[in-house]
């Protein structure tokens, strides 16, 4: 396969191919969910010792735990006799993890703990310290996000996330108590390829207006996704990006009218007091929505963080979390969620139209007719610039293609990338 007809040169174009081509998502598992940190959970899913999650690494099934030692250890979900999963749970605490078909038991660590009939079987010749679960390279937690890879080369997760981490903590990092997720994970799955949904998270905010624009005729704010001067399109990183609101020097952001009135003063006494802990820019932006390369994205005003993982080359499973901040107050927080419900849940009012231009715009890409057409990411090219008060490599207005470009620059780095190489790409050398 040569990736490099799939795109332009520069990445104003991909080829249709890219969404369809099965050889194609063979080297993404490969190249990218396997080198890349990925994001699986938020630490208030395992407070406690013996707490675990069950996730999944690009379609690696995966089980995230605490365990006794107060370690999070990540490991992949397959029992090392045939492969059977050892968990079959969402979340919960266990002492263990044991397979159903055979009964192998593992710990919290993923270390092998006992085998059936070994004396009489294996005649104790198995060697239980070499057949513990496949686990991670690395563990890490960015302010109370859980992220791993299987990469043992690759750098630290702070200098993989490089600027956006600086953006995150507008969201992480804007009061002192942190975040927590208040529901459970919302799961459904559409028939796209799982690009789509993380090119359009990335910050499309040319779609805004048109498949979204219901809803703000509905919360009678008909201009709430207007042209703003002060919106702008953000690569942090390539393949990391976000749309933020800058805000005027000495403004901040403020809750929209149609907000609850408890949720409004919670989020404006917030931001009005962010430049105590985020400086005085940072106290001027609003993250809008973004993406963490590959699959980790971000819809901070519907309180929402999600993750599109692959199904195969034609299907993506949305997971959707509601992450609010963990010091406000009881109803503030049930105000969040239900925010988050109404707008971006699996039943809300923007997320049903994004689901279904996704599914329309794969639907057509392998046709022999429009799959010689390449789709289009040129909007905004040669329009970007520097801000020295912004750690971006590239800022443009808000209606821009900065977004996707940036997306698939990382994405074709990622798949023709030498291994020794993926260190420089992830530093955006």
């Amino acid at each position: 396969m040569n990736i490099e007809e799939l795109i332009s040169e520069n990445y104003t174009s991909v080829s249709r191919q890219a969404f369809v081509d099965h050889e194609i998502f063979q080297l993404e598992q490969e190249h990218i969910f396997k080198k890349c940190w990925l994001f699986l959970g938020h630490v208030s899913q395992i407070k406690n010792p013996g707490d675990f999650f069950t996730s999944y690494m690009g379609e690696e099934p995966v089980i995230v735990t605490r365990d006794h030692e107060n370690h999070i250890n990540v490991f992949v979900n397959s029992c090392r006799h045939r492969g059977m999963r050892v968990c079959r749970a969402d979340r919960g605490n266990a002492r263990n993890f044991s397979c159903s078909y055979h009964a192998w038991t593992y710990d919290l660590t993923g270390k092998l703990l006992g085998v059936p009939k070994q004396k009489e079987g294996y005649y104790e010749e198995l060697d239980v310290s070499q057949r513990g679960l496949v686990s991670a390279a690395k563990v890490d937690v960015y302010k109370g996000l859980i992220f791993a890879t299987f990469d043992p080369g690759a750098v630290s997760l702070v200098d993989y996330l490089g600027n956006m981490g600086w953006y995150m903590d507008l969201v992480l990092d804007r009061h002192e108590g942190g975040t927590e997720l208040v529901t459970g994970i919302h799961k459904w799955r559409v028939k796209t390829n799982w690009k789509l949904p993380c090119d359009n998270n990335a910050g499309d905010w040319y779609h805004v207006g048109v498949a979204h624009g219901s809803i703000a005729r509905l919360n009678g704010v008909p201009n709430l996704f207007a042209e703003n001067e002060n919106r702008l399109g953000v690569s942090a990183e390539y393949g990391h990006t976000l749309c933020a609101m800058y805000h005027p020097e000495g403004k901040h952001a403020v809750s929209p009218p149609h907000h609850p009135k408890e949720m409004a003063e919670w989020q404006n006494e917030v931001w009005s007091n962010a430049h105590t802990r985020l400086g005085t820019t940072r106290s001027r932006l609003e993250f809008v929505a973004g993406n963490v390369f590959p699959n980790f994205s971000w819809i901070p005003g519907s309180f929402s963080i999600r993750q599109y993982h692959p199904r195969g080359i034609d299907e993506v499973e949305i997971w959707s979390y509601c992450l609010v901040d963990a010091d406000a107050p009881r109803i503030v927080k049930d105000q969040m969620r239900r925010h988050y419900t109404d707008t971006f849940g699996p039943s809300g009012l923007l997320e049903q139209d994004d689901g279904e231009n996704w599914h329309g715009c794969f639907e057509t890409a392998g046709n022999p007719v429009i799959q010689k057409i390449p789709f289009s990411y040129e909007m905004g090219h040669g329009h970007e610039w520097k801000d020295e008060n912004l750690k971006a490599k590239d800022v443009a207005k808000a209606t821009s293609e900065v977004y996707q470009r940036s997306f698939y620059r990382r994405w074709y780095e990622q798949l023709t990338a030498e291994t020794d190489e993926v260190e420089l790409i992830a530093r955006g050398a």
